[in-house]
């Protein structure tokens, strides 16, 4: 490699993670393979250059097990983020005090290459700054480890990073999964020294459909979401006006994981095990009996003119608490004895902007029948409804079980007379409800459906 070469090679290395992960994985497993950079690789790499560029402070990445996510994301990432920044402060959170040690090292080991020190010549460690769990480079940067429930008074940090929060083993355990999920928030969540601009990161397998990836979730963090066997066609940006284009059926990473290999892993693992590891969709094993092939299903949505009539269901929560229910509204268009769900809305809302929100959908969709389930907080909404004289909502006075109901659509949607979009930002949350049912955490979907 000629002088010009290497200069170039190393002025890429600081600009792509991706680049600088290839020597990393060099440094820290000499002798094995040199690395290849797959495409989901590739995705998570640009997810993370995002995020220390500010443009992303939000993120959750779910990708299964022994695909180099501790690597990229608790080491590498770090490491590379220091070098461009030594002033950076980062704190990596994982189950256990040993596995944030070994990340560490790893980390460590990476500063103190000498290709590293020519790379990134500002960035050095500390007289004194060199300890088991935590590094301080020169101009007061920081990688510090800690394990989940473990104390971090006194620390600030600039990036979260959240490493395989909860051991597989201990998933079933309703009181470790609150642990998890009230030690982010009442702890870790705080020690953000700015709130808005700093960033946090959660990279993990999924486990369960009430893990702290489905948490954040649902408080809008961005998912990058990597699952081993595509199960819906989707473009995955891998790079600045790059992306991965997955069909369903389409493998993570063929090469080390082919279709044989992860039948196997299914039969070993059980299908729900499966599901969640691998396809990162944490499923209820004992839910109820429908089979999502039984939808019929629909690519582009028609103009509302092309129905014969729409209807909006809507099953109302309490509030906007993170304990409450949701609000759910689904809207369906019928036509020739076949119904098409069109939207899906789905917030915890207090109760101004759930009457807010009533009000804009059905100005959005125009239905000729709003189906509003006489409840607690069903009945105020279709009071204020009808003092503004907007429309006038028909109250639905339920008179069977939420089971009893639902099964009851099983013989329509056999029959094809239940559409589905191929393609919808909701649509993978209600079939996850719809499988889980009903003992998935949430069912106001399945309420307002049935």
């Amino acid at each position: 490699m000629t002088l010009l070469e290497h200069s170039a090679l190393a002025a890429a290395r600081r600009q792509r993670l991706s680049l600088f992960l290839v020597k990393a994985f060099e440094t820290l497993h000499p002798g094995e393979r040199p690395l290849d950079c797959g495409w989901y690789i590739q995705a998570m790499c640009h997810a993370l250059e995002q995020m220390e560029r500010g443009e992303e402070r939000r993120l959750v990445i779910t990708v299964p097990p022994r695909h180099l996510k501790s690597v990229t994301a608790s080491v590498a990432f770090v490491a590379w983020a220091l070098g461009r920044n030594p002033a950076l402060k980062i704190m990596v959170a994982s189950y256990s005090q040993e596995l944030s040690r070994q990340h560490a090292t790893q980390c460590r080991t990476l500063l103190e290459a000498r290709w590293y020190q020519q790379l990134f010549p500002n960035t050095r460690i500390s007289d004194g700054g060199n300890r088991a769990l935590e590094v301080v480079t020169t101009q007061g940067g920081v990688r510090k480890g800690v394990s989940v429930g473990g104390s971090v008074t006194g620390f600030g940090a600039d990036l979260i990073i959240v490493d395989d929060c909860m051991k597989a083993d201990e998933v079933k355990s309703v009181a470790v999964r609150d642990e998890v999920k009230g030690w982010f928030g009442n702890t870790l969540f705080t020690r953000l020294n700015d709130k808005q601009s700093g960033g946090i990161l959660s990279i993990q397998q999924r486990l369960h459909e009430d893990d702290l990836p489905a948490m954040l979730l649902e408080r809008g963090y961005r998912h990058l979401n990597l699952p081993a066997i595509a199960e819906r066609e989707e473009e995955v940006p891998i790079g600045i006006g790059r992306v991965h284009r997955r069909v369903v059926g389409d493998l993570l990473n063929p090469v080390r994981e082919d279709k044989a290999l992860l039948d196997q892993i299914r039969r070993e693992l059980g299908p729900a095990v499966f599901s969640a590891q691998y396809q990162q969709n944490p499923v209820v094993p004992e839910g109820n009996s429908i089979r999502m092939e039984w939808f019929k299903t629909f690519d582009e949505t028609p103009a509302r003119s092309w129905f014969t009539k729409v209807v909006q269901s809507w099953d109302t929560g309490m509030s906007a608490a993170p304990t409450s229910d949701f609000s759910v509204c689904t809207t369906w268009g019928f036509r020739e004895d076949r119904w098409y769900l069109l939207d899906v809305f789905r917030e915890r809302l207090d109760f101004p902007e759930l009457r807010d929100a009533a009000i804009r959908l059905w100005r959005n969709w125009k239905p000729d029948r709003v189906l509003i389930e006489k409840a607690v907080s069903g009945i105020p909404l279709m009071q204020e409804i009808r003092v503004r004289g907007l429309f006038i909502p028909f109250a639905c006075k339920v008179h069977v079980d939420k089971e009893t109901r639902f099964t009851g659509c099983f013989g329509e949607i056999e029959a094809g007379h239940i559409l589905l979009p191929t393609k919808a930002p909701w649509l993978e949350t209600f079939c996850q409800e719809l499988r889980a049912f009903p003992l998935g955490k949430h069912d106001d979907q399945v309420d307002s459906m049935s």
